[in-house]
C-alpha cells in the first residue's frame, strides 16, 4: 500500500472530476490523503481519503481579483493568474499541514501548474497531473506576441509574473522557470479527463498522457430533484448552467426568461448556490424550474439541449449522456472547449457580447430539432464512454506507482 497525497484547486470543475479516481484508489488499498478546503471536506470524506484541510476564501473565484476569471484576451492572463494567485496561496498552507509527514507519490491539479512541480520537489517524491481540460500542446505562452495595441497590458503581466515567479524560487529554493514553463504539464504521468478523439491534437502528445473520458461518479450529496414534474409538464427539457463561478449575472437569467418562455419545453435553471435571486421574484415563467443547485450528472440525463459557459467539466460531462449544446464561452479554456464541440458538429457558440433573447432562442431550437447535434453528441460521448474512466486511471496510477 502507497501513501499518495492529493491536492487539487478548490474549484468544482477541478475537484469533481478527481471524486472517482480517489475513491478507486482506496478501493484499490492505497491510503490517500486529500488535502483541500472545508467547502469540499464532505465530498472528499466520502471517497475514503483522509481529508486535511487549509483556510481559502470562499468562492474566491469570484470575489479574489487576482483569481477571478478574465474574458481572456492573452495567455499571461491565464499564466499571472496561477503564479500570483494559485500557488502562493495554495503551496505554503499545503507545506504547513502536511509538515512531517511522508508519501510516495503525489497528484496534483494542472491549474496549480509549477506549483505541483514545487511540491513534487519539496517531498522528493514523484507526480500525476490531473489535466481537467485539453492538454497543452504547445506550452502555454511559447513564443507568444502580445497584441500591438496592448503592449504595455501584456509587458506589465509579464513583469508581474517573473517577479512573482522569482519570490517564490527563494522561498522554497527550487529554480525560476522560464514563462513558458510554468504551466507544463509535469509529472511522470499525466491524466486527461477526455477521450482522444475530442482532445486537439492528441496524436502529438506521447504516452505519458492517459485519456480516461470525464471521472462520472454519482454525488452522494447532490440535492433531491422534482423530476416527476418534467414527465408532466413537457416531452423535451433546456438546462442552463453557467458554472459555479461565473454564475451571478441576474441579467443574463432574465434574457432566458424572455428568450425561453411560453415554448412547450421544460426549463431547468442552476442559478448558483452563492446566487441572490430575490430580484427575480415573480419573473420565472411557469415552464421554468430555477434551484440554487442541480445535480448536473443526474439532470443531464434529462435534458435534450444545454446552455452552458463551455467550461470542460460541464461540456464532458454533457457529452458523456449525448446531450447538444449551446455555448457562451467567457474566461479561461472556455473559448476553445467551444471551439472544438463546434468543429465537432455537436453544438453552437453564441457570442456573450452580441446575445439577445431572439438569438439565444434561435440557438436552442436549431439544436433542440436538428438531429445532426444530436448525433454528433452522441459519437463524441461514445468515445468518452469507451475511454475508460476512473478505473483505468487509477489502475495505470497503481501500475506506476504503487507499492507491493
Amino acid at each position: 500500500m502507497a501513501r499518495v497525497l492529493v491536492v487539487i484547486t478548490p474549484a468544482e470543475g477541478h475537484v469533481n472530476p478527481s471524486l472517482g479516481l480517489i475513491t478507486e484508489l482506496v478501493n484499490l488499498g492505497e491510503e490517500v490523503v486529500y488535502v483541500t478546503v472545508e467547502e469540499y471536506r464532505s465530498r472528499m470524506e466520502q471517497t475514503g481519503a483522509r481529508v486535511m484541510t487549509y483556510p481559502f476564501l470562499q468562492d474566491a473565484f469570484s470575489h479574489d481579483p487576482v483569481l477571478k476569471p478574465l474574458e481572456y484576451r492573452h495567455p499571461y492572463q491565464f499564466i499571472h493568474m496561477v503564479t500570483c494567485g494559485v500557488i502562493p496561496q495554495m503551496i505554503p498552507e499545503v507545506l504547513r499541514v502536511i509538515e512531517h509527514q511522508t508519501f510516495d507519490y503525489l497528484i496534483y491539479d494542472s491549474l496549480m501548474g509549477w506549483g505541483g512541480k514545487i511540491l513534487a520537489e519539496k517531498l522528493g517524491i514523484p507526480a500525476v497531473c490531473s489535466i481537467t481540460s485539453f492538454a497543452f500542446v504547445e506550452p502555454l505562452g511559447k513564443n507568444v506576441g502580445s497584441l500591438n495595441e496592448e503592449h504595455s497590458y501584456t509587458q506589465q503581466l509579464y513583469e508581474a509574473i517573473m517577479n512573482a515567479a522569482q519570490e517564490i524560487a527563494a522561498e522554497y529554493q527550487v529554480s525560476v522557470p522560464a514563462v513558458e514553463d510554468i504551466m507544463a504539464h509535469t509529472g511522470q504521468l499525466k491524466i486527461v479527463y477526455t477521450s482522444r478523439y475530442f482532445q486537439p491534437r492528441a496524436d502529438e502528445l506521447d504516452d505519458r498522457y492517459l485519456f480516461t473520458g470525464p471521472s462520472i461518479i454519482p454525488r452522494q450529496d447532490a440535492p433531491a430533484f422534482p423530476f416527476r414534474l418534467l414527465r408532466e409538464r413537457h416531452s423535451e427539457t433546456v438546462y442552463i448552467s453557467m458554472g459555479t463561478i461565473l454564475n451571478k449575472n441576474l441579467e443574463f437569467y432574465k434574457l432566458c426568461f424572455d428568450a425561453l418562455k411560453d415554448l412547450p419545453i421544460n426549463v431547468v435553471l442552476s442559478s448558483g448556490k452563492y446566487t441572490d435571486l430575490e430580484a427575480l421574484e415573480g419573473l420565472i415563467p411557469d415552464n421554468f424550474i430555477v434551484k440554487p443547485y442541480v445535480a448536473q450528472l443526474e439532470i443531464l440525463q434529462h435534458t435534450n439541449v444545454f446552455v452552458t459557459h463551455a467550461g470542460m467539466n460541464s461540456v464532458s460531462e454533457a457529452l458523456y449522456f449525448d446531450v447538444p449544446l449551446v455555448m457562451i464561452p467567457m474566461t479561461s479554456d472556455q473559448p476553445f472547449v467551444a471551439a472544438r464541440v463546434n468543429e465537432l458538429g455537436a453544438g453552437v457558440v453564441l457570442d456573450q457580447h452580441h446575445l439577445s433573447a431572439a438569438l439565444l432562442r434561435e440557438a436552442v431550437m436549431e439544436v433542440l430539432h436538428n438531429p445532426d447535434y444530436q448525433k454528433q453528441a452522441h459519437l463524441i460521448g461514445e468515445s468518452l464512454r469507451q475511454a475508460g474512466g476512473y478505473t483505468r486511471a487509477a489502475a495505470a496510477i497503481m501500475q506506476q506507482f504503487a507499492k507491493v
